[in-house]
């Protein structure tokens, strides 16, 4: 699952916003065109569009996996690299894409990810294998690699000052909540009635639409002329230590993965340490990622604590529709209407959000938000066959959803804090890439420990047991990480205090 309020804005990467070409007059100041109120909006409506597809992708597909599942006979652990396959290649990819939008026409950058974004819907629409499906994510998750980083780019060139700025990014971060909420509602609809390819069809006409309306309304903006080039080395390196490192533990899950997990992890470590030695090369070649950034404890705990957050939250709401479809038996749009409040208690939680960390500090709200997650994830530890969805279900969920909204705002200032301004964009998104980390390992391995419980492996449908399983170690790895930083933070006032 993607961050569904602050993906689209710390996907702005390395990127630095230039102005964009003008296609009208425009007040000083100010990147919007001068003109009627809808053509103002009109920029925004098409970028907030692109930036949806991300989190609405993730979303719609989510109902959609226990069928999936059915239709090729596949297990719960390799059904889960339909989520794993799209975050891999996000992950991995994130940094390049704000290169490409940093350095090319961003209309022509976000237009050629948005037709991948198409392609990758078109091959697991038309799949006839699984792997197919899989492939077809993959293919997708490249495209929101390349498509967030320019999305946001415009919008930030389009939008380039003033009220209209701040209003446009509230705008552009909602409608990525909004559509995920939407998504789990249709995905499970569309499979009910018409079957999970027409999933992936919706997909793809939603994200053609968006590229042509790209081409029509928004300004090509500018290219800019760097005259050192990109280290391909060492970004090549960066990446391969990303997919390497999630490679490993899907395998290490697997029966007999553990000496290919362990040479992955080798492979992944000199591969990251290529990247470091590199730094900056001496042709004066810019890198992808300053490795400085990474000295920095406020962007090195982010980081820690993102991949952790997101482990649990994807991997836990991979199971949820699986336990709802093939447990408690209900269908595919019910068990979408189902896992809806979720979306809902982000939002509404991320608004309170804002007011409640000047009081209280980001870290206090952070701690408190990854325990609220962990507990109502282990609420689903209560669960049986027969309980009433208005039990520990329905509540888990609520109380899940507002430990995410709070702790999503205060999660992306912490990982700012102590950063220079120009560093904002990059510092931004080593937190996004850890958020996708975590989401590309959550569900693969979550799914492998439930289905090593005895008996939850057959017809590839998990057992009770194996759900309960899978939840408390989910969220007992969360609880872990929020008292850990409940310490750290004691440990900070005791020092200012003895000071």
């Amino acid at each position: 699952m993607s961050t569904p309020s602050d993906e689209g804005l710390s996907s702005a990467l390395s990127c630095s916003p230039a102005p964009a070409a003008p296609v009208r007059a425009t007040r000083p100041g100010r990147g919007v065109p001068v003109g009627p109120r809808l053509s103002r909006y009109t920029p925004l409506a098409v970028l907030s569009a692109a930036a949806g597809l991300d989190a609405g992708g993730v979303a719609v597909l989510n109902s959609a996996l226990p069928s999936v599942g059915a239709r090729f006979a596949t297990s719960a652990q390799n059904l889960s690299w339909a989520v794993t396959g799209y975050a891999l290649a996000f992950a991995g990819l994130l940094l390049c894409g704000g290169a490409l939008a940093d350095r090319l026409r961003r209309r022509r950058v976000l237009v050629w990810g948005l037709a991948v974004v198409v392609a990758g819907a078109v091959l697991a629409l038309m799949a006839s294998a699984f792997w197919m499906v899989v492939a077809g994510r993959v293919l997708q998750g490249v495209g929101a690699a390349v498509t967030m980083p320019a999305a946001t780019a415009l919008l930030m060139s389009v939008y380039s000052s003033g009220p209209m700025r701040s209003r446009a990014l509230g705008v552009f971060s909602a409608a990525q909540a909004s559509c995920y909420g939407t998504g789990l509602v249709l995905g499970g609809m569309i499979t009910s009635a018409l079957g999970w390819r027409w999933v992936f069809a919706l997909q793809a006409g939603a994200a053609l639409t968006t590229a042509l309306a790209a081409l029509r309304l928004l300004p090509p903006g500018t290219q800019e002329h760097r005259t050192g080039h990109l280290d391909m080395t060492g970004a090549g390196a960066l990446v391969a230590a990303l997919v390497m490192t999630v490679l490993s533990a899907d395998t290490a899950t697997r029966p007999g993965g553990g000496l290919p997990a362990v040479a992955m992890i080798v492979a992944a470590a000199a591969c990251g340490y290529l990247w470091w030695r590199r730094g900056r090369t001496r042709t004066g070649e810019s890198v992808l990622l300053d490795r400085n950034l990474l000295r920095e404890r406020g962007v090195r705990t982010t980081a820690v604590v993102a991949v952790a957050f997101y482990f649990c939250v994807t991997g836990s709401l991979f199971l949820l529709p699986l336990y709802l479809q093939q447990l408690r038996g209900m269908s595919p749009a019910t068990s979408g209407l189902a896992v809806l409040p979720v979306s809902l208690a982000v939002a509404a939680a991320a608004l309170l959000s804002g007011r409640l960390m000047k009081t209280r500090g980001p870290r206090s709200l952070l701690a408190v938000g990854l325990l609220l997650t962990a507990g109502g994830v282990l609420l689903w530890c209560t669960t049986g066959t027969h309980s009433p969805y208005a039990g520990p279900v329905m509540v888990g969920l609520i109380v899940t959803g507002i430990g995410q909204g709070l702790a999503f705002p205060a999660l992306t200032a912490i990982g700012l804090r102590n950063v220079p301004t120009h560093a904002h964009g990059t510092a931004s998104a080593i937190t996004t890439t850890a958020l996708q980390i975590g989401s590309a390992i959550g569900p693969a391995v979550l799914a492998a420990t439930a289905q090593a419980t005895t008996g939850s492996a057959r017809h590839g449908t998990l057992s009770l047991s194996g759900h309960h399983l899978a939840y408390a170690a989910a969220a007992g790895l969360l609880l872990i990480v929020g008292f850990g930083v409940i310490a750290r933070r004691g440990g900070r006032v005791a020092r200012a205090g003895g000071a």
